[in-house]
C-alpha cells in the first residue's frame, strides 16, 4: 500500500511511490512530490469495483473505431523493440490488445485482477517476459514502481492519462476528467514517467501523445504514452 503515515498531531503524509521524497498536499484526496510531480491520492484501491459491467463497459469500447485505432497505435509503438520475446500485457481486460498482437505474430499473454475477463490466472506472471506493457492499467496500482522491478522485463511500455495538460494548482474536482477516488491511485507526467524509469534502469526509447488526438478526454497532452529499455 501507499506509505500514509499519521505524525503526532500534524494530520498524514504521504510518501512518493517514485523518489521517496515527502509529497505536500494538492487538492482533496490528492498529494504532489515536489521533486518528480507525481501526484498520488490516498485513497486505497477499491477492488470491488472491477466486476463484470466494468469489464463489459471496456469490451465495448474495444470495438468501437476508437478502440481499434488505440490497439493499432499500441502494436505500432511497441513494433522493433519487442522482437521474437514474450509479451505480458498486465492489466489487459478482455484482452483486445493480446489479440491485436498475436495477429502480427506477437508471443502475447495477459493478466488481469478482474475475473470476468478471462485473464486472471496469477501463473501468467511468473516466468520470463522481454516485454510487459500497461496500457491504462499502471495508475491504478498502489505500487508501480515495485511491481515494474518484480517482473523486471527488458522493455516495458506505459500509456495513462497525463497530467502533463493542465497546471496542479488549477486541478477541479470532480471536473477533472481523469479523476477516479479509489481507482486512480496515482497521476502521472512526462517528467514523473521518466523519474520512475530511470530509477529502475531503463533507457527511455519511445515517448508520445498519439492517443490523446482519438480519445473522447480531449486535450493535447491529455494521454501520454511512454516506453524504455533495460540498460
Amino acid at each position: 500500500m501507499l506509505k500514509v503515515l499519521i505524525i503526532g498531531g500534524y494530520g498524514l503524509k504521504m510518501e512518493c511511490n517514485i523518489c521517496e521524497k515527502d509529497m505536500v498536499p494538492l487538492v482533496a484526496d490528492l498529494w504532489r512530490c515536489q521533486e518528480c510531480e507525481l501526484i498520488s491520492s490516498d485513497i486505497p484501491p477499491d477492488k470491488t469495483i472491477y466486476d463484470r459491467s466494468y469489464c463489459l463497459k471496456y469490451e465495448r469500447y474495444s470495438k468501437t473505431w476508437i478502440g481499434g485505432k488505440v490497439d493499432r497505435i499500441r502494436v505500432e509503438t511497441i513494433a522493433g523493440h519487442n522482437g521474437h520475446g514474450a509479451l505480458l500485457d498486465f492489466g489487459c481486460g478482455y484482452g483486445t490488445f493480446v489479440t491485436a498482437c498475436r495477429e502480427k505474430s506477437i508471443d502475447a499473454r495477459g493478466f488481469d485482477i478482474n475475473p470476468h475477463g478471462g485473464f486472471c490466472d496469477i501463473s501468467t506472471l511468473l516466468g520470463n517476459h522481454k516485454t510487459v506493457t500497461f496500457w491504462d492499467s499502471l495508475e491504478h496500482t498502489a505500487r508501480p514502481k515495485q511491481i515494474i522491478a518484480g517482473l523486471d522485463p527488458e522493455y516495458v511500455f506505459i500509456c495513462t492519462p497525463s497530467t502533463d495538460d493542465f497546471l496542479p494548482e488549477r486541478v477541479r474536482l470532480p471536473d477533472w476528467h481523469h479523476y477516479y477516488p479509489g481507482e486512480h491511485c496515482h497521476y502521472f507526467n512526462a517528467p514523473s514517467l521518466r523519474r520512475l524509469l530511470y530509477e529502475l534502469g531503463y533507457d527511455i526509447v519511445t515517448e508520445h501523445y498519439q492517443e490523446s488526438e482519438y480519445r473522447a478526454s480531449g486535450g493535447n497532452k491529455n494521454i501520454l504514452t511512454i516506453g524504455g529499455r533495460k540498460l
